[in-house]
C-alpha cells in the first residue's frame, strides 16, 4: 500500500476538481454562462492532458492553454473560487508549485472557512519540500474541522517527514533507522 503522502496529491486534485465542478454555480452566484463555459473548456484541456506522459510536449501545451483560460476567468472575476481551485489543479499537474501555492492562498482569502483549501495548500507545501509550512496550514484546517481525517493523517505524515529531515541533518545519524553512521 502506498504511503498517504503519495496518494493524496492525485486524490486531492481529483476531489477538489470534482467538488468544484458540482458546486460551480453555488460558489459563484454571479458567474455567467460564458465563464462557466470557459472553465469547462479549461477542464476538458486538463482532462486530455492528465493521462499523457509528463515529458509529452502536447501535455504541456494543453495545460498552458488551460492555465491561460483560467487566468483570464480570474482576471475578469477575481471572486471565482471555482476558477482558482481548477487553476491550482493545472499548476499541480505542471509541477509549478510556486504558482499553485499563490493560487491556493488567493482561494483561501475567498473562502477562509473551507478546510479543503488549507489541506490542498499543505499538500502543495509538501510537494515543494516546505514541510515546515505545511504543518501550521494543517493546524488551520483542523481548527476549522477537528474531525477531518485527511488533515489528521496528513499532519502525521508531514511530522514524520520533518522528523526524518531533522535526523538526516544530525551528524552521524541515519534518517532510515537506528542512528547508524553512514559508510564512507
Amino acid at each position: 500500500m502506498k504511503p498517504i503522502s503519495q496518494m493524496i496529491p492525485h486524490f486531492i486534485v481529483a476531489a477538489l476538481l470534482a467538488i468544484s465542478s458540482l458546486t460551480m454555480a453555488s460558489d459563484s452566484p454571479g458567474q455567467n454562462t460564458d465563464e462557466a463555459a470557459r472553465i469547462i473548456e479549461a477542464m476538458e484541456l486538463y482532462a486530455t492532458a492528465t493521462p499523457l506522459d509528463q515529458q509529452n510536449p502536447e501535455r504541456g501545451k494543453l495545460l498552458k492553454r488551460a492555465e491561460s483560460i483560467l487566468k483570464d476567468v480570474i482576471k475578469k472575476n477575481p471572486e471565482s473560487l471555482d476558477a482558482h481551485r481548477k487553476l491550482m489543479g493545472v499548476y499541480l499537474q505542471m509541477r509549478d508549485y510556486r504558482h499553485a501555492i499563490e493560487t491556493m492562498q488567493s482561494a483561501i482569502t475567498l473562502s477562509p472557512e473551507d478546510p479543503k483549501l488549507f489541506i490542498a495548500l499543505a499538500i502543495l507545501y509538501d510537494h515543494s519540500g516546505a514541510y515546515e509550512y505545511a504543518l501550521p496550514i494543517l493546524n488551520e484546517a483542523l481548527a476549522l474541522d477537528a474531525d477531518n481525517k485527511l488533515a489528521q493523517d496528513y499532519k502525521v505524515s508531514i511530522q514524520q517527514k520533518i522528523d526524518q529531515q531533522r535526523l538526516a541533518m544530525e551528524p552521524g545519524k541515519s534518517p532510515h533507522g537506528a542512528g547508524m553512521l553512514h559508510s564512507k
